[in-house]
């Protein structure tokens, strides 16, 4: 049995053979767009938290080795630490090239412009406790607008200020100069990295979205200002929506943050997501993974688990990585019974994923402070449609936790037809009162917290 849900093992010659979501066809897609264009590509890869979009990089980078493409890898919530971005990006492609490259002589001249871009952007910041977030270079008619008040500002600033004005008109022509050697240079290292049959080199910027919002948005703007250039494509793998609301904590709410972040990205795409198909979407099809990956004994409940968590996964729209975490809950419970235990799957399931996704409304089930139709308000199961097979099914599990959770007198008033009275026949054996269900199940789950 295995707690944890194991790591998904990425293979070096064949990458997407555990792909049970089937996005390759979206990964050879997407390595196509980026050969086949020599562009100073941005493009981003959106998904919510727990979507899989590390694991599907990380497959992706596979097929762009097989392909013969150079690829970087950068996790930038490793890196949000470091005063600069522009550090951890320039660092990180000069590793790669210093180990890569087919002109040592072409690596020393980047590697040196790359220490003169650093040096100037960390002077500047030091002096005005600003981010120089594109080096100091400035438009025309800002250089204009500058030469206008600058000796109002070095009348009536401090002497610093006044000071970093004046450097900052007087080596504009050189900082463009430098920037543009820099960007030319990076634009030429594809050709001289080894074994490289595309002339691109690929840039994969992962964990944008966990990052300090500050940090988060001077990657953006570096990447902009100073690595956008051709053949060198940048990958950012984010939530678009938690990067938006990064841009409005760096500049207000009044900010338009979609517009805003557009001006960094040449091509959007998302993760993709089989949703509709009802018995191969992407939440079915990995509940069954992870019931292998996991080795449960089970005594037989396999197919009850996974009929129970698809219409609660889909209900509950589940990441990937809540999924994850559910299971991991069923590990604990199938973990500390026995094969004669009291196991009851529709309740097991709902209480493990409920103790996913609502902390709080589990320790309450716990307690035995909360009533089926609180219950039901605060899961927004209401009325189901039991024409609509996935609600029929969450109907049909729901009525278990219905008979667990209505108290005596509520009980006696319901309709003698009602399938819920035949449900005691199925606990005469362990002698269990009716109301005690959940409890007992969410006692046992609590015995240990997986993290």
């Amino acid at each position: 049995m295995k707690i944890v849900t194991p790591s998904l093992v990425v293979e070096d010659h064949d990458a997407f053979k555990n792909d049970v979501l089937e996005r390759k066809s979206f990964g050879e897609a997407l390595v196509n767009l980026v050969t086949r264009s020599n562009d100073a590509l941005v493009i981003s890869l959106d998904g919510k938290w727990g979507e899989g979009k590390t694991t599907f990089v990380k497959m992706w980078r596979g097929l762009l080795s097989g392909a013969g493409v150079p690829s970087i890898y950068i996790d930038a919530f490793e890196n949000d630490h470091v005063d600069d971005a522009f550090i951890s990006i320039a660092s990180a492609i000069t590793s790669y090239i210093e180990s890569h490259s087919e002109d040592g002589n072409k690596h020393a001249d980047f590697k040196e412009k790359a220490k003169r871009v650093g040096v100037q952007l960390l002077s500047w910041s030091a002096k005005v406790g600003i981010k120089a977030a594109t080096l100091g270079v400035v438009k025309e008619a800002d250089i204009d607008a500058l030469a206008d008040i600058k000796n109002d500002i070095a009348a009536g600033a401090s002497g610093v200020i006044a000071d970093f004005i004046k450097e900052r008109l007087s080596s504009h022509s050189k900082n463009v100069e430098l920037v543009q050697s820099f960007k030319t240079l990076l634009s030429e290292v594809p050709s001289q990295i080894r074994g490289n049959k595309s002339n691109r080199l690929v840039v994969i910027i992962d964990e944008l979205d966990r990052c300090k919002p500050s940090f988060s948005v001077e990657i953006l703007e570096k990447i902009k200002h100073l690595f956008s250039v051709p053949n060198v494509a940048f990958v950012l793998v984010m939530h678009q929506e938690q990067l938006e609301e990064a841009i409005k904590c760096v500049y207000g709410n009044n900010i338009d943050a979609h517009t805003y972040l557009q001006k960094f990205i040449n091509l959007e795409t998302s993760i993709p997501k089989r949703i509709d198909d009802r018995y191969s979407n992407d939440l079915n099809v990995y509940s069954r993974r992870l019931l292998q990956l996991h080795e449960l004994e089970t005594w037989g409940d396999d197919g009850a688990i996974v009929d129970c968590l698809d219409p609660l996964a889909q209900h509950f729209n589940l990441s990937l990585r809540q999924l994850e975490k559910v299971y991991t809950n069923l590990a604990i419970i199938y973990g500390t019974s026995s094969k004669n235990h009291l196991r009851l799957v529709p309740i097991i399931t709902f209480i493990c994923v409920v103790k996913v996704i609502n902390p709080s409304l589990f320790s309450r089930l716990l307690d035995r402070r909360v009533s089926f139709a609180e219950l039901r308000k605060e899961t927004g199961i209401a009325e189901l449609d039991e024409n609509k097979e996935g609600q029929r099914k969450l109907h049909r599990l729901m009525d278990w936790i219905r008979f667990s959770l209505l108290s005596e007198e509520e009980f006696k008033l319901i309709d003698a037809n009602d399938p819920i009275r035949k449900f005691d026949s199925s606990l005469w054996q362990y002698n269990v009162d009716r109301e005690r269900l959940v409890p007992i199940f969410c006692q046992q789950l609590s015995l240990f917290v997986a993290n």
